[in-house]
């Protein structure tokens, strides 16, 4: 299943000036095959073509009116892309021209995460053990090295079969799992004198046993140069 979402504008405010502030929200879901590269890179066009043209027809005011033009605050990408930063598989994907428009929290470059960064996919075998039964013993395990070898799917290597459990492997893995669920966020559109700063990533184990994803939030914050940002 895939979904390509028509972005949202959000009206968050209006400035000394009676300018609205609005914010921009696209959420997707992207073709999940293995192998069909160009279909998810097809799609990405799309969100990307998409999502100008909304954001240039939003901000047309309605014919013979004369409304102050809209101050951008945030632009904001989010959604399960199935693909990774880290497999050789996903190398198509992970050079598209998204990362250029939109920058990714985790991500040092193309093939690269931060140190810091988890994979979002876990492996279904192990889904309802009690080891990762709740949100406390989920972040337990997410929390420790050996945790995630165990319960996050890793990319496929030669040696072994990308369908095949992981759980009880020893083979040596790199990196800290498959991240497909992206937050991207773009500045580009902001004021000159505003600035837009990322005051927390988390990966969020509060649906623990509910799905086979590790849920993401970010939180942005966008200063004015105002007093109150």
């Amino acid at each position: 299943m895939s979904y390509l979402s028509a972005p949202l504008q959000v009206h968050v405010g209006t400035s000394h000036q009676e300018q609205r502030v609005v914010g921009y929200l696209t959420s997707t879901h992207l073709h999940a095959i293995e192998g069909d590269a160009s279909v998810r890179c097809e799609q990405l066009d799309l969100l990307l073509q998409w999502g100008t043209e909304f954001r240039r027809a939003s901000s047309q005011p309605p014919e013979g009116e004369k409304v102050l033009e809209d101050l951008v605050a945030f632009d904001v990408v989010l959604g399960d892309l199935n693909f990774d930063n880290c497999s050789s598989e996903d190398k198509l994907e992970q050079q598209h021209a998204l990362f250029t428009q939109y920058k990714d929290p985790c991500r040092l470059g193309p093939g690269e995460d931060k140190p810091w960064a988890l994979g979002t996919l876990l492996d279904p075998s192990g889904l309802y053990d009690d080891e990762v039964s709740s949100p406390e013993s989920l972040q337990k395990v997410m929390e420790n090295e050996e945790g995630r070898k165990e319960y996050l799917v890793f990319p496929p290597s030669k040696s072994q079969c990308p369908a095949s459990s992981q759980k009880g492997r020893k083979i040596p893995l790199k990196g800290n799992g498959r991240r497909i669920d992206y937050m991207l966020y773009s500045d580009e559109g902001l004021q000159p004198d505003w600035k837009l700063d990322i005051e927390e990533f988390s990966f969020v184990t509060q649906l623990a046993g509910l799905t086979d994803h590790l849920s993401v939030a970010m939180r942005l914050a966008v200063s004015t140069g105002e007093e109150e940002p």
